[in-house]
């Protein structure tokens, strides 16, 4: 069907018999065609093959068809990736995928490229990653059923200034730091975290007022390279973005602390496992290169 489709919408396209198809071949499949439809679709006249006023009509609505079974195939061919071991899916959060994951993704595929990826990012952990996933890396305390835990990096947040600020502004302390440009989270996601240094003295600060909100913690985290203000970011900012000119201020004072997990599912072929092994000995190589601590999980 694919075939015989195809070669009638090039014809319908070029007026002419596909070069690679044999004549004789090209009709057969265009009378099967018109058996199956119940009307002509090409005709001779004066020794030229064109198309009737039916497969003109007919022509959009057979790309459409071809089109449709081709997107078909190439979606079950995806579904059928989380099934084959010679593929890895792993789940990850936005923000990681975008920054330190992309580098142990480009390892993975310069040093095992027999090996597939098929990546799931959101911003939440959904059923779809969770159900679909070899791999997770997550800033997540769940515990999944299906998953082992095995290790975990933190992210201790404070906050921090950029040097371009400290020179203008000089180094905030605790006694002037409501005097300071506050850049602060204005999203739902997680504000116990990003906006911690707005609720008061819970973690030993006054409370601060905000110069400028945004929902993107990405966009916060360059505002405060750029100078543009103070604002919580965590202790692997250089890592995580690439960002080296940040110092942390007011260092009497710490936010939270947040764990990411490594999660491999449980009960996968040997192959999948082994596979998984290879993407977690990469990650944690690209972790200690860049001095960062990996944890353990005892709670398995």
């Amino acid at each position: 069907m694919i075939k015989e489709f195809g070669n009638f919408i090039q014809f319908a396209e070029t007026n002419e018999i596909p070069i690679e198809v044999p004549v004789e071949k090209f009709l057969l499949q265009i009378r099967n065609m018109e058996s199956e439809i119940g009307h002509k679709i090409i005709k001779k006249i004066q020794g030229k093959y064109i198309l009737t006023e039916f497969g003109r009509n007919f022509y959009p609505y057979a790309k459409r068809s071809l089109q449709n079974v081709k997107e078909g195939i190439n979606i079950s061919d995806e579904c059928n990736a989380y099934e084959s071991d010679n593929y890895i899916v792993i789940g990850i959060a936005r923000d990681s995928a975008y920054t330190w994951a992309l580098e142990c993704i480009r390892g993975f595929n310069k040093f095992h490229p027999g090996l597939r990826l098929v990546i799931l990012v959101d911003d939440k952990l959904t059923d779809e990653i969770i159900e679909k996933s070899t791999i997770i890396f997550w800033c997540s305390e769940r515990n999944l059923p299906e998953y082992d835990k095995l290790w975990y990096i933190e992210y201790r947040y404070g906050l921090y200034a950029s040097d371009d600020y400290i020179d203008k502004y000089g180094i905030p302390t605790l006694n002037n730091i409501v005097t300071h440009k506050i850049i602060a989270y204005s999203g739902k996601d997680r504000p116990e975290v990003t906006n911690w240094h707005l609720l008061g003295n819970e973690y030993g600060l006054p409370k601060l007022t905000p110069t400028i909100l945004s929902q993107s913690r990405d966009l916060i985290t360059k505002m405060i390279s750029e100078g543009l203000g103070i604002g919580s970011a965590s202790d692997h900012q250089d890592a995580y973005y690439g960002y080296n000119n940040l110092q942390q201020v007011v260092k009497l004072v710490n936010g939270p602390v947040l764990k990411s997990y490594f999660f491999v599912k449980k009960g996968i072929s040997h192959q999948k496992r082994d596979n998984a092994g290879l993407f977690d000995r990469l990650f944690k190589k690209y972790f200690d290169e860049n001095k960062i601590d990996i944890f353990l999980n005892n709670d398995n």
